[in-house]
């Protein structure tokens, strides 16, 4: 596990505050990134908000990110550490079903992991 420092909004009604959390051990299919810039949108506030009356805080919100490899698992190919990499706002899927399959993950039968405001998959509820 690695502590994370970031900024989170707690409630809707609060600005972004310091925040702390446990990553947990990266996968032989996960790339470790070191996160170099982030940039903010608009569903970003919105979900910081609470205007779509689903978010769990609190929340790290943020998506369209850049940044450094760090570190890649023994089942990563494609990427290599030093790499300048971008992530959006998928992080993960099945990648077993049709669609994902076919290359597109966004309508992953199993439900697909967002960059924040999803449950990772790997990762269970203590």
């Amino acid at each position: 596990m690695s502590q994370t420092r970031a900024y989170a909004a707690f409630a809707e009604d609060k600005p972004l505050a310091p925040f702390s959390f446990e990553r947990r051990q990266p996968r032989p299919d996960d790339v470790s990134i070191e996160i170099l810039y982030c940039g903010v949108c608009h569903s970003d506030l919105h979900f910081a908000y609470n205007d779509w009356g689903m978010t769990r805080y609190p929340i790290v919100p943020g998506h369209e990110i850049v940044g450094r490899v760090t570190a890649v698992g023994d089942a990563v190919s494609h990427f290599k550490e030093g790499d300048l990499v971008g992530v959006g706002c998928m992080v993960d899927s099945c990648r077993d079903c049709q669609p994902c399959r076919e290359g597109v993950e966004q309508y992953c039968e199993n439900g697909f992991t967002m960059t924040y405001g999803s449950d990772d998959r790997h990762t269970t509820a203590a």
